[in-house]
């Protein structure tokens, strides 16, 4: 139902229309013409009437609120390296785009703005995590929080996607990394990163692991809580020795390299918090000061390509869903495939 008042004043005339529809909350605007009025208010009543009617007033949240429901609702439900990633783009966004920031009011030309004054400070590929998350946003906003709000990330271009950075250590100098790591305080990072250093499993992977994950007979432990799906890691025999003493020290222990820590069913350690310190120390007198820890996950792929293992079969190790990921490693191969041609270098000549 719409009632319209009529305004006189003293050089025009204004018209506010009041719409009353059960279950929804009066709505008035006010217009120049009647007429204006009427249909305005025809098509809102109409929208109520046939559950297609979005309040306008209810877009109006800060952007500091959405984005605490959206680390409450689906933050939370992530891995805890994920959650504490997205927590501090969260506090990012906050900071840049200001936190009493009306939703609405985050349109495409103030994201562009945010994009362009990002990529003067960070790395292109930290700008599209950051971008992505306040996509994401604004689509739970619009359809699981029902709010009338575009997304304004769709409408901008992002930085694009730069070249994986692949850096893996040679023979000595993985060597010299786990002699460091060997004389390192910290007695559980030579095993730690030996397993990294053979298994090729990211470090949250192998932080978190207990040992009713590790299969001694059948020299495997399995991942249940992962990037992608869960996957069985074959372990060496080196590995399965180290791991063997390490349980046989401590055998009331549930976690391989925790102590007593983490004690939820999905825990899983964040490598920074308990092996960065100790690991940095090490690589800088190992002298490998650009070794990153996910680094070590790419020397172990590498060697297992250059040892001969077939792609599918990294794939599977690695745990990639598809084999372009690891269509990435192939250039290393580019001496063996010399070696190969040489072996058919006298095919067909007499």
């Amino acid at each position: 139902m719409a009632r319209i008042l009529t305004r006189k004043g003293k050089k025009k005339t204004s018209y506010t229309v009041t719409v009353r529809v059960k279950g929804f909350d009066s709505l008035s605007r006010t217009f120049d013409t009647k007429g204006e009025a009427r249909t305005w208010a025809a098509e809102i009543e109409s929208n109520m009437k046939n559950q297609r009617f979005k309040d306008p007033r209810r877009a109006q949240q800060t952007l500091s609120d959405a984005l605490d429901r959206y680390i409450e609702t689906v933050t939370s439900q992530k891995a805890l390296t994920t959650q504490e990633r997205e927590k501090r783009i969260a506090k990012i966004l906050k900071e840049k785009l200001g936190r009493n920031t009306l939703l609405p009011d985050i349109t495409p030309s103030v994201v562009a703005k945010y994009r362009d004054q990002r990529l003067e400070v960070v790395s292109a590929y930290a700008v599209r995590l950051e971008l992505a998350l306040l996509s994401h946003l604004f689509l739970k906003a619009c359809k699981e929080w029902e709010l009338p709000l575009e997304n304004p990330v769709k409408s901008i271009e992002r930085p694009k996607v730069p070249k994986g950075r692949i850096l893996f250590l040679k023979e000595d100098e993985a060597i010299r990394l786990l002699k460091e790591c060997k004389a390192s305080r910290n007695k559980m990072l030579y095993p730690y990163v030996l397993v990294l250093l053979q298994t090729a499993m990211r470090p949250s992977e192998a932080a978190g692991l207990r040992w009713n994950q590790i299969d001694f007979e059948r020299r495997a432990l399995t991942l249940l809580i992962t990037k992608n799906e869960p996957r069985t890691v074959p372990l060496t025999k080196t590995v399965l020795e180290v791991l063997g003493k390490l349980k046989n020290s401590n055998p009331s222990s549930e976690f391989v390299f925790l102590n007593g820590e983490g004690k939820s069913l999905h825990a899983q350690n964040i490598p920074s918090s308990r092996f960065r310190p100790s690991f940095d120390k090490a690589r800088v007198r190992a002298q490998l000061p650009s070794l990153h820890m996910h680094d070590l996950r790419h020397t172990a792929a590498s060697h297992m390509l250059m040892a001969g293992a077939d792609i599918r079969t990294l794939a599977a190790i690695l745990g990639h869903s598809t084999l372009q990921m690891v269509l990435r490693y192939t250039h290393l191969l580019d001496e063996h495939k010399l070696k190969a041609v040489d072996r058919i270098n006298s095919l067909g000549i007499e």
